[in-house]
């Protein structure tokens, strides 16, 4: 097996924060998270979006 190259390492997390994204977007059953759940995961959110610019920055 080789080793995958930088931009390709690069691609792959960009993809994965873009699946964390879209998992802390969807709908869930039950009751809504607490106010605090709901600050806590806006700023997951915020991190993420953070971090796919980071490795955009990164492919420059």
């Amino acid at each position: 097996m080789t080793l995958p190259t930088f931009d390709e390492m690069r691609r792959n997390a960009h993809r994965l924060l873009g699946d964390a994204q879209d998992e802390l977007r969807s709908d869930w059953t039950g009751p809504g998270p607490s106010d605090e759940q709901a600050e806590a995961m806006a700023e997951a959110v915020r991190f993420i979006a953070q971090a796919k610019a980071a490795l955009d920055r990164a492919a420059r």
